[in-house]
């Protein structure tokens, strides 16, 4: 499994360590938030393990940066089908393929498409 950093690799395992019931949703979801700071440091504000449920309002927290965000955009797809209607209407372009994919680390986007489709 590819890993930007320590930091990112170090974060997932502890994370995924502590998921009650493992599946490629929230594996994919735990890994692109493992692998930006900003989302590490919010983590329990994006995504509840205890619930195993999703903060869309997390998208409009202070901290988001435009990395960031479109972590936040991709790893919300993956996980529940969020689109833009549920959220930012008026930004419906943000949500397609090519506006997610490049605006993060290409390999990050190649790897949870592997954690989704070859697991």
């Amino acid at each position: 499994m590819y890993f930007i950093n320590k930091e990112h690799e170090y974060f997932y395992n502890k994370k995924i360590g502590q998921v009650k019931k493992k599946d490629i949703y929230i594996d994919s979801l735990i890994y692109l938030l493992s692998s930006n700071k900003e989302t590490r440091n919010n983590f329990e504000e994006i995504y509840s393990l205890k619930n195993n449920t999703i903060n869309i309002y997390s998208l409009k927290a202070p901290w988001q940066t435009g990395t960031s965000i479109n972590i936040c955009r991709l790893a919300f797809n993956l996980f529940g089908e969020v689109t833009s209607d549920n959220i930012e209407k008026e930004t419906s372009y943000l949500y397609t393929v090519s506006s997610i994919f490049k605006n993060i680390d290409i390999n990050i986007g190649t790897e949870v498409l592997k954690i989704m489709y070859t697991y």
